[in-house]
């Protein structure tokens, strides 16, 4: 077992190595008056001269264990005391009892990122041991985190550190033996209610009789190489993202099903990114979303799911696609009419103009633009309608002699069919006439014995649109 001076030697040591501390640093560091944060207050004091630190120690009673918690509080008053170390109490008090490790870490850290900010402190600090790392390790594998989760907690994330990740639970144990350091008892530690306590009170003092006595240190081994692992996958995917992902103008996300074949390691990052893309973070997405999202992929037709934060994963006819707007919409029964010719309209985000084309140009009609179309205006018969794919609608395609589902025809152009409740539709009294950026109706198409032609233009609203105003001079 190490001695007292080689603890603080070696606390100093991975300091210095993982660059967790720097000179002038204002660090919060949360006590809970367990042996772990107790410890790391005594040693994060005994380093404070040399590194010019300011320090702050945090504790927080959640009145879970009456009696006990209060005497638990009144341990972290006395010990920061003694060490001359000012102190928070924050009281808070959990009414709903599901889930209580996850609500009694997030409302920690509330309060933690809420005191630094207000008192100006740049650290959080914790006292996670050698024993936790591994307690989280396993704790993630059995809830099927992938490598991402294995990497367990690291030594520095963005403004919070954890100086004694590298020492095991027996040598604190230890080390408060030869330093004659009181520490308070949590008797929550021991309850089976708890998924970590069981792993910590069964299943590794288990392994550890069984199997392999050092489990904790090759645990500890593993997550080392978990970690670089995962740091190199997540550089190699940001490096291959913009060949993977492509931005449309609406803000979704569409990945080409050609170019992931075989790339599966790297598609729970790249997955794992454009999910923090559109929903702000990247924290919610875990390895079940992902099968979630390959299991999506295998399956034939178009279909989608849905992720947490409202995010839809939308696979289509060679492609995915990440989006915030779900897939599914009303079927809308709003109608426009146009009258007559050279005449516009507005319906919904488009704008429709219909005009009547009295000079034939010279070498012929454009047909490359999907938004235009040209028909023979004397094979349609005015009031032209306005709307939405309506079950049961038929039409006949251009070059096609017999008339089709308009359902049929969807399939067969690839259109996924979560899409085709928002194409629009136009026709006259008798038929449709047009599949607005698709395809017109054969019956008026124009030929050489046309003699009057209109044109039909559909364009996009401008999403930001102010009329022009007179300068008044």
């Amino acid at each position: 077992m190490k001695s007292t001076k080689n603890i603080l030697k070696e606390f100093k040591k991975f300091i210095k190595q993982e660059d967790l501390i720097q000179q002038d640093d204002k660090l919060l560091i949360g006590i809970s008056g367990g042996i772990d944060s107790t410890i790391l207050l005594y040693l994060i004091r005994k380093i404070s001269a040399e590194y010019n630190l300011t320090i702050l120690a945090v504790h927080i009673n959640y009145h879970l264990r009456g009696k006990e918690s209060d005497e638990n509080e009144k341990f972290v008053r006395n010990f920061c005391h003694k060490l001359g170390i000012p102190l928070i109490i924050q009281h808070i008090t959990i009414k709903e009892k599901s889930n209580l490790e996850n609500q009694a870490r997030r409302i920690r850290f509330r309060i933690f990122r809420g005191l630094l900010q207000k008192y100006d402190f740049n650290k959080i600090v914790l006292g996670h041991n050698k024993n936790d790392q591994a307690e989280t390790l396993l704790l993630h594998l059995f809830r099927g985190s992938g490598i991402s989760g294995l990497k367990g907690m690291l030594s520095h994330s963005r403004n919070i550190i954890r100086p004694i990740l590298n020492f095991s639970r027996n040598e604190l144990y230890e080390f408060a033996k030869q330093t004659n350091i009181k520490y308070s008892q949590d008797s929550s530690n021991f309850s089976l209610n708890f998924d970590r306590n069981k792993i910590r009170q069964t299943i590794i003092p288990i392994v550890e009789t069984e199997l392999n006595p050092k489990v904790i240190d090759k645990i500890s081994e593993s997550v080392h190489i978990f970690q670089q692992t995962d740091a190199f996958l997540q550089k190699y995917s940001k490096d291959v993202f913009p060949e993977i992902v492509t931005k449309q103008v609406n803000e979704n996300y569409k990945i080409d099903l050609n170019i992931i074949k075989n790339k599966e390691i790297l598609l729970f990052y790249v997955f794992r990114q454009v999910f923090g893309l559109l929903s702000g973070s990247e924290k919610g997405f875990f390895t079940v979303h992902f099968q979630e999202i390959i299991n999506l992929i295998k399956k034939p037709g178009s279909m989608y799911i849905q992720l947490p934060r409202n995010i839809f994963v939308i696979k289509e006819p060679g492609f995915l696609k990440f989006s915030k707007k779900s897939p599914v919409s009303e079927i809308s029964n709003l109608t426009r009419k146009i009258k007559r010719a050279s005449r516009s309209i507005c319906f919904e985000n488009n704008y429709i103009s219909t005009y009547e084309v009295k000079t034939l140009p010279l070498h012929g009609f454009h047909f490359t633009h999907k938004n235009i179309c040209y028909i023979d205006q004397d094979k349609i018969k005015f009031p032209l309608t306005i709307r939405h794919y309506q079950p049961g609608d038929r039409f006949r395609p251009l070059g096609m002699k017999y008339n089709k589902k308009l359902k049929d025809f969807f399939i067969d152009s690839k259109i996924p069919r979560f899409e085709r409740r928002e194409k629009v539709i136009i026709e006259d009294q008798n038929q449709i006439i047009w599949i607005a950026k698709i395809r017109i109706n054969d019956n008026v198409k124009i030929t050489p014995k046309t003699q009057h032609v209109l044109r039909i233009k559909i364009i996009k609203k401008l999403r930001y649109y102010r009329k022009a105003r007179r300068i008044n001079k």
